[in-house]
């Protein structure tokens, strides 16, 4: 199962960087709680209404040294991620993070259900 969970992480981050909303309303639970590295915390409607306005525009998104633990239909993923980020039409920034994602299983598969981001150097 860590492998459906490694290629929901792929997804989530291939929807991100590409802005594509039927797969982030897809992979985001309609629930879920998304905590950024600024301490800002939306939910799923917030979290899209931002990247479609620009407020968040990725290049790049890469993780590592991740783990992924099970409890039923509920799995917690923690690494660490390096993104190249900014507003759409200013510079992007590489920023490291340690994440935590959380991925509840439902008829469509899993889906994101939490997300909290910590800043790194």
């Amino acid at each position: 199962m860590s492998g459906e969970i490694a290629a929901a992480e792929r997804a989530l981050y291939r929807a991100m960087i590409e802005r594509d909303f039927a797969a982030l309303d897809t992979i985001l639970a309609d629930d879920v709680v998304y905590i950024h590295s600024t301490a800002i915390t939306e939910t799923k409607d917030g979290y899209l209404a931002g990247v479609r306005n620009g407020l968040y525009d990725y290049g790049s998104i890469e993780s590592d040294a991740v783990t992924v633990r099970f409890c039923g239909e509920v799995a917690v993923q923690t690494g660490k991620v390096r993104m190249v980020v900014g507003q759409r039409d200013q510079p992007k920034a590489t920023i490291g993070l340690l994440f935590t994602l959380v991925w509840k299983r439902e008829a469509v598969g899993w889906r994101l259900w939490q997300r909290h981001a910590t800043r790194i150097s």
